[in-house]
């Protein structure tokens, strides 16, 4: 079987696979923060992880995968036992480097696979810098962002079931950790929604606003994990990881094909 880990190969065989194959390489970012009673505080980097390890083993491209970033920008969760958060500027460093280093090695195809949301605006500023400095712009995904347009026919819960320790987080760890759900402990946290602001992973908000989650949940947890199922989880991950290999071929099978026709 290939091996899709970067850590996996020796220096001489990732220099081979680098002028040899022109590889991707995807780091995944996630957090170690709580997710409320019934998911671990590995959930956000697992799932990443997990959902790299498809894409590449799927992707049209040679694909290599970094060790994940484990820890994120979680000060909001800071309430909840566990979580270990980084300040902004040492998640730019920490992405910016790992960039930079491989970028160095010969690497120009490169995506970040972002599974926390608190990540978001910070590594879309890594993204930026990398772009200015190197004239290489990485891809930044987060997972969820991908399947917008089919989530609602996918779903069980109603807006606000899809937040934190959700019926979506939920529904993936079933399928790739089922041994970390701990079922009889899941309860739903509906935070009702308005005009300008909606919890839920997939809304259309009109603004922006910092909120600890003890505020929105005294369990940490936001939306209706007891709708979460494999079956909604399998149809989740099915969607990602098309939308996924649609992108890579976009980005640079396409591409490739363009360059050898000019």
């Amino acid at each position: 079987m290939e091996k899709i880990f970067w850590s996996d190969y020796t220096t001489n065989e990732i220099k081979n696979i680098i002028s040899e194959e022109d590889p991707l390489v995807i780091i995944t970012v996630g957090a170690t923060e709580q997710h409320g009673t019934h998911l671990p505080l590995n959930t956000d980097t697992d799932l990443g992880f997990n959902i790299a390890q498809r894409i590449a083993k799927n992707s049209p491209v040679k694909t290599l995968i970094l060790p994940p970033v484990w820890a994120g920008f979680s000060p909001h969760h800071m309430d909840f036992s566990g979580t270990i958060t980084l300040k902004q500027k040492t998640l730019f460093n920490v992405v910016y480097d790992i960039i930079e280093s491989i970028i160095q090695h010969g690497i120009s195809k490169i995506i970040i696979l972002n599974s926390h949301g608190g990540n978001m605006s910070l590594l879309k500023t890594v993204v930026d810098e990398v772009g200015i400095n190197h004239n290489i712009s990485p891809i930044l995904v987060t997972y969820w962002h991908l399947i917008s347009s089919q989530i609602n026919a996918i779903r069980k819960s109603e807006m606000g079931g899809m937040g934190h320790a959700c019926e979506l987080e939920t529904s993936l760890k079933m399928v790739f950790s089922p041994q970390d759900v701990q079922e009889d402990l899941m309860e739903d946290v509906m935070i009702p929604e308005n005009e300008f602001f909606s919890v839920d992973m997939f809304a259309k908000n009109k603004i922006g606003i910092y909120q600890p989650f003890k505020n929105w949940s005294e369990s940490g947890q936001i939306g209706a994990p007891t709708l979460a199922s494999v079956e909604t989880g399998e149809k989740i991950l099915e969607n990602i990881i098309e939308q996924f290999t649609e992108l890579i071929k976009l980005e640079w099978v396409d591409e490739d094909v363009n360059e050898k026709n000019n």
